[in-house]
């Protein structure tokens, strides 16, 4: 059975920042229609309790029994008036229910639901909230109360909710009902942050099925209205530091319709990932259910004026391209003031709205696989104490270059932060050399690690850090013995899923290593990596760029060794001192399949510094190990991404151009002419591009279909056509 929410969806929330209760005022009737016909939107959210200062999630738009209205709602029920406007436009409506942010009043009144920090003080005191305001535990009794708002919210006839938190915040909770309930599962009390004492990372579990178990009777309370109605909330994304919130998308995927997270552009975040849609949207594809990836209709924090139409199509295209759903939020209720401000959403979502035969039942076609390790992302300390020292920024300016104290980190919650921010690089570094290189990619989570669901693929890659189980690493040994390829960084996969060291035997011989002496001395430029034979696009003698960090390893006697580390330098600007006897990289035939392995953290090296040659060293290791699927012939800031609709005879490739003017936010997208693409396929009967409305000649050569794109502006859907 096929269900409303599973089919592609345009969602928004239409805001009233300002003064919620203008919605009385309005034209509803010409505001939906608009809504409908101009902006092709199919599914909107709307304001059941606002996040407005100071917190008051408590109050209602609408009449809930037992609940008290914000102010202007008193004689107005804006759910059930608003939903008859909704119905006879065929706009799916979802409430966006405030679940964590409330006044110190309201929280006064109700003594024992605030969330709790270690020292015995209430979070929102300590961290008001938006400046002004407190959150409440998913195990106190405050849960009861939003279990009423949820059942008092469905009742009026909705088709589902957004929960706008809970949230656990860092350092939380410590409350009475969460102490009881720790004590009654662990026979402890709850441990403050140690990252030593296995008690402290029982407390992370803890944290998280909290949030699973909450959110699961929340499930429970809307299907019991409405067997067809939705639930979900913020399910947080990819980044490393989301176990600080107790957020695990694959665990509340369970009970949930859809993953969403934000992907929202900020211009002074400094850090600019240009793939950040993309990136959010494939791992949120990997949790198994529909996808949802947010963003703010507004310059960042300036939530009064637009985001330019560019930034607003490359994330809307990118979203859709990895076959996710989109939601646009913010600054869409100006539109009376600057009604061109929205002409995007007309461009973009209309184009999605016309082609929607061409998003629904997406299979991707990659036999790549990317391993995002939430278990990693909780718990990974690495031992390599040279990634502690400070290093400085590298930077040479006046005659000065800056190479950090060389002090190494002692405190264990400072290392910690150390590995999520290496985390972080890692990820984008390899997302960004494979999507650059237009390489066909499924992102997978720990749970996929078992022999039968990476039978699919025939290259999987283990990012520079990963904490993997016994179970996981036997799976992953099969999966190479029985033909499988395998890439792998730095200490990955040399820590067991708890962060406990396991460099063992068992698991170096995999990677066709003998033992680790240590690491290189940590400096950041001027050491280097030796090519010792042509491979990888790389000629005999070639220098390459060596990441800071660099482990000192031996290795079997049957594996291939084809790049050297130089023997290290100290300082900038002395002389080369010849090779050292430490492999860079290893290439490990193993059983049936290949193993290559990489000393130093290539996916952080590269996610940091974006050195060409650490891109190379990437793509080129995955199209030794398995020729492309299909290879297209673009500039490296046209993402492609391939899939087989199911249940037809058909393909659909995404071309999304991100090739901008050099800056963010950006105001161009300069057109890319003459793509070529090639496709292993010889049973191809028509090629056509949806965007340009027209059939592409093509040819085939040596078992593939090859044409020519003559123009990508900004998104184009190719459709391939099987006889």
């Amino acid at each position: 059975m096929s269900y409303w929410w599973q089919k592609p969806l345009r969602m928004m929330r239409w805001d009233y920042m300002d003064d919620f209760s203008r919605i009385k005022s309005e034209d509803l009737d010409s505001l939906v229609r608009m809504k409908r016909e101009k902006l092709h939107i199919n599914c909107e959210w709307i304001v059941g309790t606002p996040g407005v200062s100071p917190g008051l999630g408590y109050l209602t738009t609408f009449n809930a029994e037992g609940f008290e209205r914000y102010p202007g709602f008193e004689d107005f029920d804006c759910l059930r008036t608003y939903l008859s406007y909704a119905r006879k436009y065929g706009i799916k409506l979802l409430v966006y229910l405030n679940m964590h942010w409330f006044s110190y009043e309201f929280a006064k009144a109700h003594p024992g639901w605030e969330q709790i920090m270690s020292n015995g003080e209430p979070y929102g005191k300590v961290h008001p909230l938006y400046g002004n305001g407190t959150t409440f535990c998913v195990n106190s009794p405050w849960r009861d109360w939003a279990f009423k708002l949820i059942e008092e919210t469905m009742k009026t006839g909705v088709d589902g909710i957004f929960l706008d938190g809970p949230v656990i915040y860092p350092d939380c909770c410590y409350c009475e009902s969460c102490q009881k309930k720790f004590k009654e599962r662990y026979g402890s009390e709850i441990p403050k942050e140690d990252w030593q004492n296995p008690l402290w990372k029982a407390f992370i579990e803890f944290r998280e099925d909290s949030m699973a178990d909450f959110l699961k009777s929340a499930q429970e309370v809307v299907l019991r209205i409405n067997p067809e109605g939705v639930i979900f909330l913020n399910a947080g994304s990819w980044q490393p530091g989301s176990w600080r919130v107790a957020r695990d998308a694959k665990r509340l995927s369970r009970y949930q319709s859809f993953s969403l997270a934000e992907a929202f552009f900020h211009p002074s975040s400094g850090r600019i990932n240009l793939y950040q849609s993309a990136m959010t949207t494939k791992y949120l594809r990997a949790t198994g259910i529909p996808t949802v990836t947010a963003f703010h209709y507004c310059m960042g924090v300036w939530h009064y004026t637009f985001l330019p139409p560019e930034e607003i199509k490359l994330s809307i295209f990118q979203a859709v391209s990895c076959n996710g759903n989109v939601w646009i939020g913010g600054a869409t209720y100006r539109h009376e003031y600057n009604p061109e401000g929205c002409r995007p959403l007309n461009e973009t979502l209309g184009f999605l709205e016309k082609n929607e035969d061409f998003l629904t039942d997406l299979e991707p076609v990659s036999d790549t696989a990317l391993l995002f390790s939430s278990q990693t992302n909780r718990y990974y300390i690495s031992n390599i104490t040279e990634l502690y020292k400070d290093l400085g920024s590298g930077k040479e300016q006046d005659l000065i270059v800056d190479l950090g104290t060389g002090k190494t980190v002692i405190d264990w919650s400072r290392r910690k932060l150390i590995c999520e921010n290496l985390m972080s690089f890692a990820y984008e570094g390899y997302f960004t050399a494979l999507t650059r290189n237009h390489i066909m990619f499924d992102i997978i989570l720990d749970e996929d690690l078992s022999l039968e669901r990476l039978s699919k693929y025939k290259v999987l890659i283990i990012p520079d850090f990963a904490c993997l189980s016994d179970k996981q690493w036997k799976s992953i040994e099969k999966f190479v013995t029985s033909g499988g390829s395998l890439i792998i960084s730095f200490d990955a996969g040399l820590y067991d899923e708890k962060g406990e060291p396991r460099f063992i035997e068992e698991r170096l011989s995999l990677l066709g290593i003998k033992e680790i002496e240590g690491a290189f001395p940590a400096i950041r430029g001027e050491n280097y990596i030796i090519v010792k034979e042509d491979i990888f696009g790389f000629y005999k003698g070639n220098l390459i760029e060596r990441s800071p960090y660099a482990l000192k390893i031996k290795v079997l006697k049957e594996v291939n060794t084809p790049f050297l580390f130089m023997n290290p330098l100290e300082k900038v600007y002395t002389p080369l001192r010849g090779e050292s006897n430490y492999p860079a990289v290893v290439i490990n035939n193993y059983g049936r399949g290949k193993v290559i392995y990489f000393a130093f953290p290539i996916g952080t090296f590269y996610g940091s510094d974006r050195i060409g040659t650490q891109e190379q060293l990437i793509s080129a290791s995955v199209n030794y190990l398995s020729e492309p699927i299909i290879k297209v012939l673009a500039p490296p800031t046209v993402e492609a991404e391939l899939y087989r609709q199911k249940n037809t005879n058909r393909f659909i490739l995404f071309l999304v151009n991100n090739t901008g003017d050099m800056q963010r936010p950006i105001s161009y997208i300069n057109p890319v002419s003459n793509i070529e693409v090639s496709i292993k396929n010889n049973s191809i009967k028509s090629v056509y591009s949806v965007s340009n409305r027209s059939n592409i000649h093509f040819e085939y050569k040596n078992g593939s279909i090859k044409f020519v794109i003559p123009l990508l502006k900004d998104f184009d859907i190719i459709r391939l056509e099987e006889e």
